[in-house]
């Protein structure tokens, strides 16, 4: 019993020793693992602090070349701009002063433009020097088209301005001619644009179109077509704008001029008609050369068919002399020859001498 109880109590205090001896290496083995815990820290930090320390150096270096190589490419960029700015700045100085160059030729050119609008102004408001406008317009256009005066058209004479002849006489083939008058209805025209209600601008139309109409039967009621004339007369009216208005106002006025052998032109339509009459013309000077060609190869026909009978005529006696020339040449040669043989050998049978020569 008191066996088993003191071996209770040795295994018991056995047991407790085991513990405690087991708790000191334990607390022994945790504070060497946190000494060495500790100096695996501070060996960490100090590699930490070296590989920074070191990584900060190289940063730092490579910053520095990083800025030097900016700073340099800032200062070209900027150098770049200040040459720009100052190109720049000279382009401006240019512009300006070619703006200020050109705004005084322009002004200079508005000025000469007023002058020149006001004189024709002057010039249109007469009736007499706005019918001598219409005409120098229509001689314009009769050069554009490549017509020559006497040649192509005649023109009448500031001699001749009232005594009843058509403004411009257009010369045709087969010695026919065509008559022209230049009108120029301006006044309603100028109505019709300084008009500035509907009512007063359709009026002012209206009346343009009646002193169109009364130029028609002007012309209409004059001897400008004849036998030796083409049946109709041409009016011309120099400007593209009264003409569209006229037609625009009225569409049936073609026909009613057509009707009295009047056919209404503006400068447009009148280039058309002259490069007709000139082609015209130019076929009617072709054909008449071709004529003209045809009849002097009917003649030369006729000489060279002369010319051969002669020929043939001189070749049949020049046949006739060759004949007889070898007729000479040939037997009369030949029988003279023989008489001098005879005669020669009847000298040298009589002995005598040759003749001196």
């Amino acid at each position: 019993m008191e066996f088993a109880l003191g071996l209770i109590i040795g295994l018991a205090v056995g047991l407790a020793l085991a513990w405690v001896v087991s708790l000191w290496h334990k607390r022994h083995a945790r504070q060497q693992q946190e000494v060495a815990m500790g100096q695996i820290r501070e060996t960490f930090f100090a590699l930490a602090a070296q590989a920074l320390d070191a990584n900060s150096r190289q940063l730092t270096i490579q910053a520095e070349s990083s800025l030097d190589g900016k700073k340099k490419l800032i200062d070209q960029s900027i150098k770049a701009i200040n040459d720009r700015l100052a190109k720049m700045g000279e382009f401006v100085q240019r512009a300006e002063s070619d703006r200020k160059a050109e705004y005084s030729k322009l002004s200079s050119s508005v000025g000469s433009l007023a002058t020149t609008t006001g004189e024709l102004h002057k010039m249109l408001a007469s009736t007499q020097r706005r019918g001598a406008w219409g005409e120098r317009m229509a001689e314009d256009i009769l050069r554009l088209a490549g017509l020559v005066e006497g040649v192509n058209y005649r023109k009448q004479s500031a001699v001749d301005a009232d005594s009843g002849r058509p403004d411009f006489t257009f010369l045709l083939p087969n010695d026919l001619t065509a008559n022209m008058d230049v009108k120029f209805p301006l006044e309603n025209y100028k109505a019709y644009l300084d008009a500035q209600e509907d009512q007063a601008r359709t009026a002012s139309a209206s009346q343009l179109v009646r002193d169109v109409q009364g130029h028609v039967k002007a012309l209409a009621g004059r001897s400008y077509i004849t036998e030796n004339t083409v049946p109709y007369i041409l009016m011309f009216i120099p400007s593209e704008q009264i003409f569209s208005l006229v037609m625009e106002t009225c569409p049936d006025l073609i026909d009613q001029a057509m009707e009295k052998k009047v056919v209404l032109t503006s400068p447009m339509t009148l280039y058309a008609m002259l490069a007709v009459i000139r082609q015209a013309a130019e076929n009617a000077n072709v054909v008449k050369t071709a004529d003209e060609i045809i009849s002097l190869l009917g003649s030369f026909d006729k000489q060279w068919r002369k010319y051969n009978e002669e020929v043939d005529r001189l070749g049949k006696q020049i046949d006739t002399v060759a004949s007889q020339f070898r007729t000479v040449s040939g037997t009369r040669s030949n029988v003279l020859q023989r008489q001098l043989n005879k005669i020669e050998d009847l000298r040298q049978q009589r002995g005598l001498p040759e003749p001196p020569e």
